[in-house]
């Protein structure tokens, strides 16, 4: 059930670097579930090392390795790039949703997406 977040706004640096350390480590869909759920659910104040570990290994997820490759500087560099070429690309916020070089803000318009994709 969602829930606003009572911490909001939060850092998400640590959770974007999170996420691609997961991607490496081949756990992505799982830790996108915990961080959401950590988020928009329980409320969690997911800047805090020890609060975003804490979830990690509440939902049964490699934290060491976790925590050791978001500290990593090519985990940094490559968030770096990613979000270089977001910005190039117009990306404000999320989420965002590209169909070609069409660009879609926010989760109201997802429905918009996927009939325009659909129409393609």
């Amino acid at each position: 059930k969602f829930v606003m977040n009572p911490h909001f706004p939060v850092n998400t640096l640590l959770m974007m670097r999170g996420a691609l350390a997961a991607r490496r480590l081949g756990c992505e869909a799982a830790y996108d579930e915990a961080m959401f759920a950590g988020m928009w659910e329980q409320g969690l104040k997911l800047d805090l090392p020890d609060v975003w570990e804490r979830a990690l290994t509440d939902a049964g997820l490699p934290t060491a390795q976790l925590a050791e490759l978001a500290a990593d500087s090519a985990v940094k560099g490559e968030l770096v790039a990613n979000t270089e070429r977001a910005v190039a690309r117009g990306v404000f916020g999320i989420p965002s949703f590209f169909l070609g070089d069409e660009l879609w803000f926010g989760k109201d318009r997802l429905r918009d997406v996927v009939e325009a994709a659909e129409a393609a």
